[in-house]
């Protein structure tokens, strides 16, 4: 599931890399290793005495996955529709004005816009109900404030409560109103997380569903999902765009929440070209350790990535009118994947291990693994709206076509004339 971006669509295209929104880690996974805290234990285990050799465990059975259902549902022809792998479409909405939805984890209750107000209605098409008026967000309103609209909107993990921010629209340019809040889309009851000015940047909630990390343009604060217990965890330097947008760097959790991952770039490149982009380990108590420092592209060329492990970063180079795609871990053993004249990273595939980019034609989309070739990820016209529902599954828009692809075969219609769509997998 990702954030759902309500306004602001030509600022947010030059942001086009910054909200790469991975589904939530399931709860049983393993915790995520520390590159750094291995490699320090090796070099120490082998400068000691070699130990008696342990008796050898037999292998513990890895426990299959439990079976899931795929759940779409999508916007067409401003009604909302809900597909599902084992039924046949349900139509759910037909005011004609619904638009942009998403979808609980569970797949029982989908949020969506109307008229710019925020709704939601059950996963049977019963229980329709108004979230968010626009009566509710003008109250927020300043005087020099034309109108207040939803600036982006998302479900928490495993629950039915939507988190959205606001913005307000001015005569000179849109104005992020910097806050937090939530609404229950059972019972419609609003809680303000953080107030207008206190907020603002990119959330992203531990695997646990315990803390609420809040990434802002100088520093990353974590906080109970009610907004208590707020703190900052980590402070940087602004990375500075040279232009009106902010960078909020991406955050990946540990799978035992216990702490999480940041890159942050350099804070004035055009000025110092050699400053490094730093990859650190913050943990939720005690100091951040940094695990490397590489000099990448600028921000405005190509966004570092953090693998969803949170154990590698991918991230452009540039060397002599030729850029170069390199994945670098806490041990700093950095390879080089591929090379171009151009090229930018759009994310990594669940798995880890291959990262999504394109080259000069961002029309011409690839996943590639280190020592293997590129597989075009992307078909002929447009390529918008990538999801993966597994490592080798995704659901992307060809226009207005919603696929379905699982590799290496072709990709399948789901449905034509689609303007927004979300997914959940559900037991």
């Amino acid at each position: 599931m990702t954030k759902t971006i309500a306004l602001l669509t030509l600022l947010l295209a030059s942001l086009a890399c910054s909200l790469p929104f991975a589904n939530s880690t399931p709860d049983a996974a393993e915790p995520t290793l520390d590159l750094s805290t291995l490699v320090a234990e090796n070099l120490t285990a082998a400068a000691a005495e070699a130990p008696t050799a342990a008796p050898v465990a037999a292998d513990t059975p890895t426990p299959e996955p439990a079976p899931t259902n795929l759940h779409i549902v999508y916007a067409r022809s401003g009604n909302l529709v809900l597909w599902r792998e084992s039924d046949a479409p349900l139509s759910l909405t037909s005011s004609g004005l619904d638009e942009a939805p998403i979808i609980s984890d569970d797949g029982q209750v989908i949020a969506f816009l109307r008229n710019g107000e925020l709704h939601s209605v059950r996963a049977d098409g019963s229980g329709e109900r108004l979230l968010i008026s626009q009566a509710y967000m003008d109250s927020f309103r300043a005087a020099d404030v034309l109108s207040v609209r939803l600036l982006e909107f998302d479900f928490a993990p495993a629950s039915h409560e939507v988190y959205f921010s606001l913005l307000g629209e001015t005569e000179a340019f849109p104005m992020h109103l910097n806050d937090l809040q939530r609404v229950n889309a059972d019972s419609g009851a609003i809680n303000i997380v953080l107030p207008a000015g206190s907020g603002g940047g990119d959330w992203t909630f531990s695997p646990d569903r315990q803390w609420l990390a809040l990434a802002q343009s100088n520093q990353i604060r974590v906080m109970r999902p009610d907004g208590t217990q707020d703190r900052v965890i980590f402070k940087f330097k602004m990375v500075s765009t040279y232009s009106e947008w902010f960078y909020f760097p991406q955050v990946v959790w540990r799978n035992d929440s216990v702490g999480l991952y940041t890159v942050i770039p350099a804070s004035a490149i055009l000025e110092n070209p050699s400053e490094p982009t730093r990859y650190f380990y913050i943990p939720l108590t005690g100091e951040a350790a940094k695990l490397a420092e590489f000099a990448a592209a600028p921000v405005w060329q190509s966004f570092p990535f953090i693998s969803p492990d949170g154990i590698k970063v991918a991230y452009v180079r540039e060397s002599g009118g030729t850029q170069s795609l390199h994945v670098i871990d806490a041990s700093t053993a950095d390879r080089v994947y591929t090379s171009a004249p151009a090229l930018a990273i759009r994310g990594w595939n669940p798995d880890s291990e291959r990262v999504i980019y394109h080259a000069d034609d961002p029309l011409i989309v690839n996943i590639l693994a280190f020592g293997a070739a590129p597989v075009r990820i992307s078909e002929s016209g447009s390529f918008s709206g990538l999801q993966w529902v597994s490592p080798e599954k995704y659901l992307f828009l060809n226009g207005e076509e919603l696929r379905l692809r699982l590799l290496p075969a072709a990709s399948t219609i789901i449905e034509n004339g689609v303007s927004g769509y979300d997914f959940a997998l559900v037991p």
